[in-house]
C-alpha cells in the first residue's frame, strides 16, 4: 500500500514575494533639489503694508512741524543785533527777555519731538492702539506749549513797536532787524502750532475710522 508523499516544507517565501520584500525595503531614492540659478538667489520676497492717504497726510505735517519749529529755533537764535560805535555801542538780544527765552525752549522741545513722532510714524507698522492716542495726547502738549509761548512772545513783540514817548520812537525802529527775527519767528512757531492742531483732527478722524 502505497502512502501519498507530501511535498516537503521550505521556510523560503516563492520568488515572487522576495522581490516584493526586497523592493519593500528598499529606500526610495533621494535626488538633490535643482539648483538655483542667479535670478533665483537675488529674488527677496518683500512684503509691503499700503500707506493710507491719512498715514500719508500725517508724514507730511509731522515733516512740515519739523521744518517750521527748527526755522523758529535758527531765526530767533539769530536774532541779536549790535548798532553804535565804540562806548555807544548796544545789542538787542533775545536773551534779554525771559518770554523769548520760554519761546525759544519750547520750539527747541517741539522739535526735538516732530523729530521723534515722525520717526516713529515710519518705522512702526501697523501701529498699536495704544501708540497712536500717547502720540496724540503728546500732540496736545505740543500745542499747548508752543501756543503759550507765541502768546508770551508776541506781547513782548508787540510792546517793543510801542513808540516810546521820551525817546519818541520805538525799540523796533532802531534795532529792525533783531524785531523782524523776532516777527518771523513767531510766525514761523505760529505755522507749527497750527499744524499740530491739524495733526489731532486727524488723529480723531484716524481713530473714529478704526472704531467703525
Amino acid at each position: 500500500m502505497e502512502h501519498n508523499q507530501q511535498p516537503p516544507v521550505t521556510s523560503e517565501p516563492p520568488p515572487y514575494m522576495q522581490q516584493q520584500g526586497e523592493q519593500a525595503t528598499q529606500a526610495p531614492p533621494v535626488t538633490a533639489p535643482p539648483p538655483y540659478t542667479q535670478q533665483q538667489r537675488g529674488q527677496v520676497n518683500v512684503i509691503t503694508t499700503p500707506v493710507s492717504l491719512e498715514e500719508m497726510i500725517g508724514y507730511i505735517a509731522r515733516g512740515a512741524a519739523l521744518l517750521t519749529t527748527f526755522l523758529a529755533t535758527v531765526i530767533i537764535g539769530t536774532s541779536n543785533q549790535t548798532k553804535g560805535k565804540f562806548l555807544l555801542e548796544s545789542t538787542a538780544k533775545f536773551s534779554r527777555f525771559s518770554a523769548f527765552k520760554y519761546f525759544l525752549a519750547a520750539n527747541i522741545i517741539v522739535l526735538i519731538y516732530s523729530i521723534a513722532s515722525l520717526l516713529i510714524s515710519i518705522i512702526v507698522k501697523p501701529k498699536p492702539l495704544i501708540i497712536t492716542l500717547s502720540i496724540a495726547f503728546v500732540d496736545i502738549v505740543a500745542v499747548s506749549l508752543l501756543l503759550t509761548a507765541n502768546g508770551a512772545a508776541s506781547a513782548i513783540s508787540r510792546q517793543l513797536d510801542d513808540v516810546d514817548h521820551l525817546l519818541e520812537s520805538s525799540l523796533c525802529s532802531y534795532y529792525d532787524t533783531f524785531c523782524s527775527h523776532i516777527k518771523a519767528s513767531i510766525a514761523m512757531s505760529m505755522l507749527a502750532s497750527g499744524i499740530y492742531l491739524g495733526l489731532i483732527v486727524l488723529a480723531l478722524v484716524i481713530f473714529a475710522n478704526k472704531k467703525s
